[in-house]
């Protein structure tokens, strides 16, 4: 491991994976800032954690006003932060729907854009300032193998597969772009989870996925280079 950053900033904790992520940098002692859409009830509701390293911070990835309006609360109990995972994300369609059915009209499509794509594009944006100060400098996005071109298997799930695509796109860019700053930016798929999004029959619990996603955010970077990886650090293909 290397050395635990002291503050961490982590969209989409309010449910899923994000929840879970939460609770696992808590038992390793890091201050979470973590940014809620919906409800708080669920992390409140976590046991065995020190509530004392955990702040609330309302956040919808979608509107930049909001996005604005975290950063400044995240400034006012802080002057850096070591690491900012994007771990928000939506799944708005039908996963059955063909090509034939899919409706271009109803919103999902940019939606899905809007909150996978874009939104941690302007999450990282509007936080660099602060992981500039901070000593960790690492972002992660969680992104899916559905955002995998090589890789691909399906022949559905437009909106989805294609803003997952733009998010693994997008973090080849900030790697490009501040990899000579001194930042580790990692696209992760977190695997299939048994969650809202992922449904019952998915693999893994979002406590199972956690642990090991967490493990590479804390962890040394990938001997192979690679910044697109599953959840248990194995290189994907772009």
């Amino acid at each position: 491991m290397i050395r635990l950053p002291r503050t961490l900033f982590l969209t989409g904790a309010d449910r899923g994976l994000g929840l879970a992520l939460v609770e696992e940098f808590l038992r390793h002692g890091v201050h979470v800032f973590a940014g809620i859409h919906s409800s708080s009830a669920e992390i409140r509701g976590l046991t065995n954690v020190d509530y004392s390293l955990l702040t609330l911070i309302d956040l919808d990835v979608s509107v930049p006003d909001s996005i604005r309006a975290a950063v400044a609360a995240v400034d006012r109990h802080t002057d850096s932060l070591d690491v900012l995972v994007n771990s928000a994300g939506v799944h708005l369609e039908d996963k059955r729907v063909p090509l034939e059915e899919l409706d271009f009209d109803d919103g999902h499509l940019e939606r899905s854009m809007a909150v996978n794509a874009f939104g941690p594009l302007r999450v990282v944006q509007a936080f660099l300032p602060l992981l500039e100060e901070g000593t960790g400098r690492r972002i992660v996005n969680i992104t899916s193998e559905a955002g995998s071109i090589g890789a691909c298997w399906r022949d559905r799930e437009f909106a989805y597969s294609l803003s997952k695509c733009a998010a693994n796109m997008a973090t080849r860019l900030l790697n490009n772009y501040l990899e000579p700053k001194g930042f580790d930016v990692l696209a992760i798929h977190p695997g299939w989870i048994r969650s809202e999004m992922g449904g019952p029959e998915a693999d893994l619990s979002p406590a199972e996925a956690a642990t090991e996603v967490a493990g590479l955010i804390l962890g040394p970077l990938p001997e192979n280079g690679a910044i697109y990886i599953d959840h248990r650090g194995n290189n994907l293909p772009w």
